[in-house]
C-alpha cells in the first residue's frame, strides 16, 4: 500500500548558523594554522629560529586551538544546543557581531604579537586580546540562556559545553590579562609557563570538555544504541572539572614562584586524572557495540563514516592512556615533561579534534546530508580522512619522542602539517559543494510546496 510521509525542510535559523562559524573555522585553519604548521618546522631545520620564530608559534596554537578548533566547537554547539534544551536559540542576533568580532580578535593577536616591539603594533596585540573577550562572552550569553532548562535538569551533555564555553572565556581573560602585560615593553614572546597554562587550558578545559559532551549524547544516538545514563554522565562532567582545578591549581602554583615539585605533583594529578576520565567516559559510549554496530549491517551512519568515528574513539583512547602516563609520572616524580604533554596535545589534536571535525561534520551538517540524498559519496572518503590525519598524529605526536635527530624531528613536523593541511583543505572544498547542493536542493523542495513547509514523498509499507 502506498502512503505519505512528511519530510521537514525548515530553511531556517537553525539551519543556518552554523553556517558562517563553519566557514570562519576553516579558513582560519587552512589560511593560518595549518600553514604555519608547516612553514614553522621548516624555517627551524635552518637554522632561522628566533624570537619572532616562538611568538609565531605561540601565535599558531591560538589560531588552531581557538580558531579553527574553538569556532568550529561553538558552531556544533549553536546547533545542537537547541535540541539538548527542547527550546529556540537564544539571542541569534549575537551571533554573527560576536563572530566578527572573534575573527578580528584571532587576526589582530596573529598581527601584533610576532612585532609587537614596534611601534603601533602593541595597540593591535591588546586590542585583539579584548575583542576575544569580548566576542566569547556573548557566545556564552547565548549558549548558556539556550541551555538554561537542560543545565536545570542535569542533562551532562550541557553540563560538558557550557563548561568547554566557561573555559573559553576564562583562557581568554587570562590570556588578555598576560598580553596586556606583554604589549607595555614584555619582549613579543609570551612567558612559557603562562602560555602552556593557555594552551593546556584551551585543549583540555575546551575542547576536551566539548568532545566529551557530545560523544557522550552523540555515539550512542548515531548507532542506535542506549544513552549513557545521566548519573554515569555527571560523574565524568564532574571528574573532568575536578582534574582541571588540580591541574589549574598546580599550574598556577607553578607561576608564582620557581617550579616546585608541589606544583608538578598537582599537575600530574589533574592531568592523570584527565586521562582516567577521559577513558572511563569512552567506556560509557559502549565501544565493544559500537564497533560491532558501525562494521555491521544494522543502523548508524555508512560504513566509512562509521570508521572514521571509530577511529576517533580509538585517538581518544590513546590521548586518555597519554595523559594518564604523563601525568601520573609528574605526580611521582614532582616535574611536569613538557614535550611528552606537548605530543599528547598534538595527537589530541589531529587525531581526536581535526578528525572528528571532518567526521562529525559529514555526519551532522544538514549539507552532507543533502549530499548524500543528492550524490552519495564514495566509502573510502572517510577512511582517506582517517588515514591521512591519523599518520599525522603519529608524525607529530610520536616522531618527536623518539630522540632522532633535529632534521628528522623538523622534517616529521612539517610533513605532519602537510598532511594536516591537505586533508583540511580537501574537507573545506567538499563543505563548499555540499553547501552549494544543499541550497539548491532545498529551494527546490521548498518551490514544490508554498511556504517552503514540507514534501510530500511516496514511501511503499506493508
Amino acid at each position: 500500500m502506498l502512503k505519505a510521509k512528511v519530510i521537514r525542510t525548515d530553511a531556517g535559523l537553525q539551519d543556518r548558523v552554523h553556517v558562517p562559524l563553519v566557514a570562519a573555522s576553516l579558513a582560519l585553519g587552512t589560511l593560518g594554522g595549518f600553514v604555519l604548521a608547516v612553514t614553522l618546522p621548516t624555517v627551524a631545520a635552518s637554522g632561522g629560529m628566533d624570537a619572532r620564530w616562538v611568538a609565531q608559534a605561540q601565535v599558531h596554537g591560538h589560531l588552531q586551538v581557538v580558531g579553527f578548533a574553538g569556532i568550529f566547537v561553538l558552531a556544533m554547539a549553536l546547533r545542537v544546543a537547541p535540541r539538548f534544551a527542547q527550546r529556540p536559540q537564544a539571542h541569534p542576533r549575537l551571533v554573527l557581531p560576536a563572530l566578527a568580532l572573534l575573527v578580528a580578535g584571532l587576526l589582530l593577536r596573529a598581527l601584533g604579537q610576532p612585532f609587537v616591539d614596534q611601534p603601533g603594533f602593541e595597540a593591535l596585540l591588546v586590542a585583539g586580546a579584548l575583542a576575544e573577550v569580548l566576542a566569547l562572552a556573548a557566545f556564552a550569553a547565548v549558549l548558556w540562556t539556550t541551555l538554561r532548562p537542560a543545565l536545570l535538569r542535569g542533562d551532562p551533555s550541557s553540563l560538558l559545553l557550557s563548561a568547554a564555553v566557561f573555559w573559553m572565556v576564562v583562557q581568554a581573560v587570562l590570556g588578555a590579562w598576560w598580553l596586556t602585560e606583554l604589549a607595555r615593553g614584555a619582549g613579543v614572546i609570551l612567558e612559557q609557563r603562562r602560555n602552556a597554562l593557555l594552551v593546556n587550558l584551551q585543549f583540555f578545559g575546551v575542547l576536551l570538555s566539548a568532545i566529551l559532551g557530545v560523544g557522550l549524547r552523540s555515539f550512542p544516538m548515531l548507532f542506535g544504541l542506549q544513552r549513557t545514563p545521566p548519573a554515569a554522565g555527571r560523574a565524568v562532567f564532574i571528574a573532568l572539572q575536578v582534574g582541571l582545578l588540580l591541574w589549574l591549581a598546580g599550574a598556577l602554583a607553578g607561576l608564582a614562584g620557581p617550579p616546585g615539585a608541589t606544583a608538578g605533583r598537582l599537575q600530574g594529578l589533574g592531568l592523570a586524572g584527565m586521562g582516567l576520565t577521559t577513558g572511563a567516559a569512552v567506556a560509557t559510549f559502549g565501544v565493544r557495540r559500537l564497533a560491532l554496530r558501525g562494521l555491521g549491517a544494522g543502523s548508524g551512519p555508512p560504513r566509512g563514516l562509521a570508521l572514521s568515528l571509530m577511529t576517533v574513539l580509538a585517538w581518544l583512547v590513546v590521548t586518555a592512556a597519554g595523559l594518564a602516563w604523563v601525568g601520573g609520572h609528574a605526580a611521582l616524580e614532582g616535574t611536569l615533561a613538557a614535550r611528552e604533554v606537548d605530543a599528547v596535545r598534538h595527537v589530541f589534536a589531529l587525531g581526536v579534534v581535526s578528525l572528528a571535525i571532518v567526521t562529525m561534520a559529514q555526519v551532522m551538517l544538514p549539507e552532507f546530508a543533502s549530499e548524500r540524498v543528492l550524490r552519495p559519496p564514495p566509502a573510502w572518503r572517510a577512511a582517506a580522512f582517517a588515514a591521512v590525519l591519523s599518520l599525522a598524529a603519529v608524525l607529530r605526536g610520536g616522531v618527536p619522542l623518539t630522540g632522532l635527530d633535529a632534521d628528522v624531528y623538523y622534517g616529521a613536523m612539517a610533513l605532519a602539517g602537510v598532511l594536516a593541511l591537505a586533508a583540511v583543505t580537501w574537507f573545506a572544498l567538499l563543505y563548499v559543494r555540499a553547501r552549494r547542493w544543499h541550497v539548491a536542493y532545498t529551494s527546490r523542495v521548498a518551490a514544490a510546496r508554498p511556504g517552503g513547509q514540507a514534501l510530500p514523498v511516496v514511501s511503499r509499507r506493508g
